[in-house]
């Protein structure tokens, strides 16, 4: 048995406050084996496909139900890809208590970092690639609740839930939790764990309707308000330090188009996009050369997407007024 603290770390912005113990204390498996993860998984949501990146499991998984709602918090170790089977009569919300997912609905493309929410409620296909070391919280909401009617019809494929708002999807859930903690005692109090349900399942409809939702089909929605879209692109950058990025990609992350996002960045970065990009794969690389300074330099160099190495000793003296080699030579 893990409490919250001893199984992850206890969710810190937006998510602060969110009481995971109903669920640590309902452990669903915990193994290192790549077939029985992918069993226990399917059976408690639904049929997936499953590939693993090649990096060490260690699944674990935690459950928590009420008369109508499902939560489970789930950590695979290792990077995967997952491609469910499309589901139909539910909506999934997907809480991302450690790294971050990137989520593909719709041929629509979202990165959710650390600390945030996305509901999710794809039309045709949806597949999710979670980062290593990924814990998600999933929380299934049966489409009746949102709306007995059947007319779901005007939901968009997912959005990402505004940090404002998280707060009070937060205080809702521990509400939830806390009742499928009390199990058989809550009994006498079925109208209020019926209002409570059904509360919640409404809180994740209506924003599936919002001004914000993305539909298929339809312009990639702006989100300008506070500081989201830089959270957004920032935890983007940083989860593909490694990996190609290019415009198109940031513009999906954010939900920015070209012009708003080049326009956004000067304001908030002093640069373009992808000089942001540069910029940080710079630190980045600092950073891991600082801690073992006696790697090759230009392997180290071709790992963060600089294959020019004249423009690299220019770009890295540029932005730390020594170059690569200095670098290392003060620090050996």
């Amino acid at each position: 048995m893990h409490s919250a603290t001893s199984y992850g770390h206890p969710p810190g912005g937006a998510l602060q406050g969110l009481d995971l113990a109903p669920l640590y204390e309902n452990c669903l498996f915990r193994s290192d084996i790549r077939k029985e993860t992918y069993n226990s998984i399917a059976t408690e949501l639904c049929d997936y496909k499953l590939i693993w990146r090649g990096g060490s499991v260690d699944a674990r998984g935690y459950r928590a139900r009420t008369r109508n709602l499902s939560a489970c918090v789930i950590q695979y170790g290792d990077e995967v890809t997952i491609t469910p089977r499309l589901y139909s009569d539910f909506v999934l919300a997907h809480v991302c208590l450690r790294k971050g997912i990137e989520i593909t609905a719709d041929r629509a493309t979202t990165f959710v970092p650390e600390g945030s929410v996305y509901f999710s409620s794809p039309r045709t296909n949806i597949s999710l690639r979670w980062q290593e070391g990924c814990e998600q919280l999933l929380l299934r909401v049966p489409l009746d609740m949102i709306d007995p009617t059947g007319r779901h019809c005007d939901f968009g494929s997912g959005m990402v839930l505004a940090k404002s708002m998280t707060p009070l999807f937060v205080h809702q859930l521990n509400t939830a939790l806390a009742i499928s903690h009390r199990g058989g005692s809550m009994s006498h109090f079925d109208a209020w764990t019926d209002h409570v349900e059904r509360g919640l399942a409404q809180f994740v409809g209506m924003h599936l309707r919002g001004p914000a939702t993305h539909r298929p089909g339809s312009a990639p929605p702006t989100r300008t308000e506070g500081v989201d879209w830089r959270e957004r692109l920032e935890a983007f950058i940083d989860a593909r330090m490694r990996r190609p990025i290019g415009l198109d990609d940031l513009m999906q992350a954010t939900g920015l188009g070209r012009s708003q996002l080049n326009a956004l960045c000067h304001r908030a970065f002093g640069c373009a996009p992808m000089e942001l990009v540069r910029r940080m794969r710079l630190q980045a690389l600092k950073a891991e050369l600082e801690r073992n300074p006696g790697q090759d330099l230009t392997t180290l160099a071709l790992s963060y997407g600089f294959d020019h190495q004249g423009r690299f000793a220019q770009y890295y003296r540029g932005a730390f007024d020594e170059l690569p080699r200095d670098t290392r030579r003060r620090l050996l």
